[in-house]
């Protein structure tokens, strides 16, 4: 695969965020202490876990489909509490979900 000390050398001396594909994180983080020995610093970020459907996860969706796709619910959700972290305190403290509001009825 591309993961390979040979094909990292262009990160050499870089600092690296890994966006690992779905159900990968784990997978992507036993190659961190290779990476560490080739770039400044690297970190395996597990954003896309975080916001991710059921449907994407067992999609097995990468980064690359996530930039090319409309936002979900989840993801104008993630970006709201970004914004303002006090939205989810709002939500934790009154039990709030993220519903599908085509099924509203």
């Amino acid at each position: 695969g591309c993961f390979n000390s040979e094909a990292m050398q262009v990160l050499k001396e870089r600092e690296v965020i890994l966006f690992p594909d779905l159900k990968a994180t784990d997978e992507w983080r036993q190659r961190l202490p290779m990476l560490e020995t080739i770039c400044r610093r690297v970190t395996c970020s597990d954003l896309l876990e975080k916001m991710a459907t059921d449907e994407q996860r067992s999609r097995g969706l990468d980064i690359a489909d996530f930039l090319l796709m409309e936002d979900t619910p989840q993801m104008i959700l993630a970006k709201m509490i970004e914004r303002n972290p006090m939205l989810q305190t709002f939500i934790d403290t009154f039990g709030l979900e993220l519903v599908d509001a085509g099924k509203i009825e």
